[in-house]
């Protein structure tokens, strides 16, 4: 992997009162959502045409958990060395999205992950595709950026998604606007003349059109991109913020997650996925039950190569009286059951913690990653 494309590190912090400009942009979300209603996915030219209408979002990304978390042998629990963002876990569903409920009413997609007993979510072919341009534009303003005022910045050119999470009431209860909504996404690398201004290209298609003309393919990786609900605001969402960056989706602003790398198969066909171990005291837990320790095998620089995956595995260990040690790999996690549940998952550092030992500043990889345009 080119030098260019390795992930850097970023503090994220709860101060209320400094946020950059995307935690301000969720803020107003619901304002703009409202004013986009009407049209929320104009089709007449490359204007910024606001926030992204997250209504008909996927219920798993409206919500995302902070799970405080051990591993790595570190952490007698409370104590939480790591916080893990995840999507819901309420998302879960054992119904096959597109099938008919109890109430009569066809079951919509919950998660990203979601299955409608053909689809694999973690086949490759599943992939979205989103596209993120290397290298440097022409700035198309002269003021210098100011988070209280600016939307977005205008001295880069944000990732251009293909699909979001949103289920219509058109679609049989499958999410994204190509019936095949995944958080797993074909990252494609691709290069501009430095004279390409700076935020121009707001649509998919667009760049698309492009490509072989004054875009060029550079390379490609699979990453797991997160879309979120705008509203969830680092301001009105304690207590850790949410690491969010910017793209765009048909000239919207869209707030997504860059939780890393995804590693495939040996044979190239499916997604590797990372256990994460909930704990509980309970011998039949149920999703709003608290466990007793959460353990992850690590951040992805703790792990060995090729291992880490940002789409976590759920296993559940239960009837513990006390937790067991705080380590992945001990022999005890060996009685641990799948759960069936998998998630949109970043484990990140905690830093620092509240009174009640609850994280309010954490560091988190992949947060000012390439693929951010930073």
């Amino acid at each position: 992997m080119r030098a260019a494309m390795l992930p850097t590190r970023a503090v994220v912090s709860t101060e209320r009162y400094r946020f950059p400009a995307s935690a301000r942009l969720f803020s107003v979300a619901a304002l703009l959502s409202f004013a986009a209603a009407c049209s929320p996915y104009p089709d007449d030219g490359e204007f910024l045409a606001g926030v992204v209408y997250a209504q008909n979002f996927l219920t798993g990304v409206k919500t995302i958990d902070r799970l405080r978390a051990v591993g790595k042998g570190r952490g007698d629990w409370p104590q939480i060395p790591y916080t893990v963002f995840a999507t819901t876990r309420s998302a879960d569903t054992t119904a096959k999205v597109s099938s008919t409920g109890s109430d009569g009413k066809t079951v919509s997609a919950t998660t990203p992950f979601w299955t409608d007993g053909k689809r694999d979510p973690l086949a490759v072919t599943n992939a979205g595709q989103v596209y993120v341009f290397d290298g440097s534009c022409q700035a198309t303003r002269d003021e210098a950026f100011d988070e209280r005022l600016d939307l977005i910045r205008w001295d880069r050119q944000y990732p251009v998604f293909a699909d979001i999470p949103e289920v219509l009431s058109t679609s049989s209860g499958k999410p994204g606007r190509k019936l095949n909504y995944s958080a797993v996404v074909e990252v494609i690398h691709l290069s501009a003349p430095s004279s390409l201004p700076c935020q121009s290209i707001k649509r998919f298609d667009t760049a698309t059109g492009r490509i072989d003309k004054d875009l060029a393919v550079v390379s490609r990786e699979y990453r797991l991109l997160q879309i979120v609900d705008p509203a969830l605001t680092p301001s009105n969402a304690p207590p850790a913020r949410l690491p969010v960056q910017l793209g765009f989706y048909n000239q919207l602003v869209v707030p997504y997650i860059d939780m890393g790398p995804v590693p495939v198969s040996t044979d190239g066909k499916s997604f590797v996925t990372m256990p994460l171990y909930k704990v509980y005291k309970e011998t039949a837990p149920t999703a709003t039950t608290t466990p007793l320790q959460v353990v992850i095998p690590g951040l992805p620089s703790e792990v060995p190569a090729g291992t880490y995956s940002p789409i976590c595995k759920e296993f559940v260990l239960k009837g513990q009286t006390s937790p067991p040690p705080p380590d992945a790999n001990d022999p005890a996690y060996k009685a641990a059951t799948a759960s069936g549940a998998l998630a949109s998952c970043l484990p990140c550092q905690t830093l620092t913690v509240d009174g009640s030992n609850v994280p309010v500043e954490v560091n988190c990889p992949f947060s000012q990653s390439q693929v951010a345009g930073k």
